[in-house]
């Protein structure tokens, strides 16, 4: 256990790097997601806090893409207008999904995609709108991940003195959205848990985003499965192909909640159920 010696609450991008690059005393942001853990028992000597700074923002950039600053809550997330007109409002559902009023007015974006103990329904969602998280590596420099590659050891993405400045995805107002989950209780964080993201133009699927949790060991992008719905008309037997492909795809960690075989078998169900519900969305 590491007994946290310092917390800085700095109020600008220099001082911020030059606690974060300290190399004689292990340093890191303060980022809180959805179940806290206490300062005690993570490995850091000493927490910068970043809100000063002014990373609380949610909003549409000239590039076309919906930007949200790391320090958003989950609560402003959940009250944001420009987020509900995104994909059906589905990053909203996500976000109301993860934690309780209280919880969602603590937990940060960043602090939701840095744990992977943290309920996936947010990174997902953001992984199938094809997010990008770009982080401070200096006061003049930023570098970008993309959420599938960052969730695949999100504890490790973040260098000695980086930061995560923000999370982009390109508007999307007039594609459809859907949320699945399987959990004990509708407020436990998910067992298992899919989402599609479709744009449908002419009854063709131009665009498709899908991702899935608890069929593999971290949150994961299902690529191919897109590369099957792009550019076809999604029929029920297309959506079942896709369906079948999640689970052929899947390699889950069998634990108490859910054994290999009910998670491989359920990838596969859920998968169907949100491309269905997004479909029929777009109707």
């Amino acid at each position: 256990m590491s007994k946290t010696k310092e917390f800085h609450r700095p109020d600008n991008w220099s001082k911020a790097h030059q606690l974060l690059k300290r190399s004689d005393i292990n340093t890191v942001p303060l980022t809180v997601g959805p179940r806290p853990i206490a300062l005690t028992n993570l490995n850091a000597d000493a927490f910068v806090d970043l809100e000063k700074l002014q990373l609380n923002y949610i909003k549409l950039g000239e590039d076309g893409n919906v930007h949200i600053g790391a320090m958003a809550t989950l609560q402003d997330i959940y009250q944001s207008e420009l987020i509900k007109s995104q994909a059906g409002g589905v990053l909203t559902e996500a976000a109301y999904f993860s934690a309780t009023l209280g919880l969602r007015n603590l937990a940060s974006v960043a602090g939701t995609i840095t744990d992977p103990e943290n309920p996936p329904d947010v990174p997902l969602v953001l992984m199938a709108l094809d997010a990008i998280v770009s982080v401070q590596k200096d006061e003049n420099q930023t570098r970008q991940v993309a959420l599938q590659e960052w969730m695949k050891d999100c504890t490790k993405v973040l260098l000695p003195g980086e930061a995560i400045l923000e999370v982009s995805f390109p508007a999307q107002p007039t594609a459809s959205g859907a949320l699945v989950r399987v959990n004990r209780t509708p407020r436990d964080k998910a067992i298992l848990a899919a989402v599609a993201v479709l744009l449908i133009e002419n009854g063709i699927c131009s665009k498709a985003g899908v991702a899935l949790a608890g069929a593999n060991p971290s949150p994961a992008r299902l690529l191919e499965v897109e590369a099957l719905l792009t550019g076809k008309s999604p029929t029920t037997e297309l959506l079942e192909q896709s369906a079948q492909l999640a689970e052929n795809q899947a390699r889950p960690i069998g634990d108490f909640r859910g054994s290999v075989e009910y998670r491989t078998a359920m990838a596969s169900v859920l998968t169907q159920r949100a491309l269905q519900q997004a479909f029929k969305a777009q109707k």
